[in-house]
This record gives C-alpha cells, structure tokens and sequence, in this order.
C-alpha cells in the first residue's frame, strides 16, 4: 500500500522532527519507496502553495530549513488539505 498525500506529509514531519532530514523536501524525497511520484509531487506542491499563501507558516525559505517553522509549514498544509476535505 502507498501513502497519501496526507500520510506522506505527516510522515516527513514526523521525520524532520526526528532530525532524520535537513530540509522539508529532503524529508518528502525521503519517502520514495513508500509513497508514489504522483503522490510526492502533490505533497511539495501543497507545501509550495502554503509557502506561498503565507498561511502563517512562513514564507517560501522555509522549504530549505529543518526548524520550528518547517515543522509549521507541514501543520499548516496537512491542516488546510484536511479542511478542504470536509
């Protein structure tokens, strides 16, 4: 079974949390064999899309960082993609 978008996004926050990766894409890269192309390609692109919508999670230099605001980064995308779920 491969990961969801979803699953994949709380699976590389919990992996820079870690301190496994340096960065919020080295952490979804991270995820190869266990989540799609397809599936890790809409993950960055969710996370580039809360980047840039400032959602109160910083700003795009966030990507690069393994800190407090890229773990904000991913608790923001995952919570914006499970409110427009419902």
């Amino acid at each position: 079974m491969t990961l969801t978008v979803i699953e994949t996004l709380q699976k590389a926050r919990d992996r820079m949390q870690a301190g496994t990766h340096s960065g919020v894409f080295d952490a979804v890269r991270s995820l190869a064999g266990e989540a799609s192309s397809l599936t890790r390609d809409c993950a960055y692109f969710a996370l580039l899309d809360t980047a840039a919508a400032k959602h109160g999670a910083g700003s795009l230099i966030t990507l690069k960082r393994a800190d407090g605001a890229a773990l904000a980064l991913f608790d923001a995308t995952i919570a914006r993609l499970l409110s427009e779920m419902h």
